[in-house]
């Protein structure tokens, strides 16, 4: 399958992909994960998925496991989904998900960042994170001046990291609505 759409973001070279069929089906799916800690607090995290299996109109058929993307789909709906390959690599993450018949449209945010974010970015964001917490109790307690410089590199930081989203999301909603 050849890409639809290249772009680069911070340097990276992302190749777009797409598949649009009708939907055969939709399947919903949740799995929990419950965690004990040693202080006696117990934690729960729940992921939903979407498996789609659509139909081209040459009567190809993929099925695609999706984290929820907040798109309601259904048999009968054309549906595009769409990926994106880093580099060279033979495969990527599906990031966007395109119900042609509602006009929905949803991304799905962890294959977004991992294809967008620059290299160790969960690491950026915790360290930006100390120092804008860093900053804030600086300007709490009374030294403006030497909170100046931490908030606004955690500031700047943000709006560097979001820029960069926007950039893939902006490129996927395109080739989306192009197909």
């Amino acid at each position: 399958m050849a890409a639809v759409n290249n772009v680069s973001v911070g340097g990276r070279s992302i190749s777009l992909y797409r598949f649009t069929g009708e939907v055969i089906d939709s399947q919903r799916s949740s799995e929990t994960s419950i965690t004990s800690h040693s202080n006696g607090q117990v934690s729960s995290y729940t992921s939903h998925y979407n498996e789609i299996f659509l139909r081209d109109k040459e009567g190809k058929e993929i099925s695609v496991e999706v984290a929820s993307a907040g798109v309601p789909v259904r048999p009968g709906n054309t549906v595009t989904v769409l990926w994106g390959i880093l580099g060279n690599k033979d495969k990527g993450p599906y990031t966007t998900v395109y119900n042609h018949d509602t006009g929905n449209i949803g991304h799905i945010a962890k294959s977004v960042n991992d294809l967008c974010g620059p290299h160790l970015y969960n690491m950026l964001i915790i360290v930006f994170v100390i120092v804008g917490v860093i900053g804030a109790f600086s300007l709490l307690g009374g030294s403006i001046g030497s909170s100046i410089i931490p908030l606004a590199a955690t500031a700047g930081f943000f709006y560097w990291l979001t820029g960069r989203r926007r950039v893939l999301r902006a490129a996927m909603e395109d080739a989306a609505k192009k197909a």
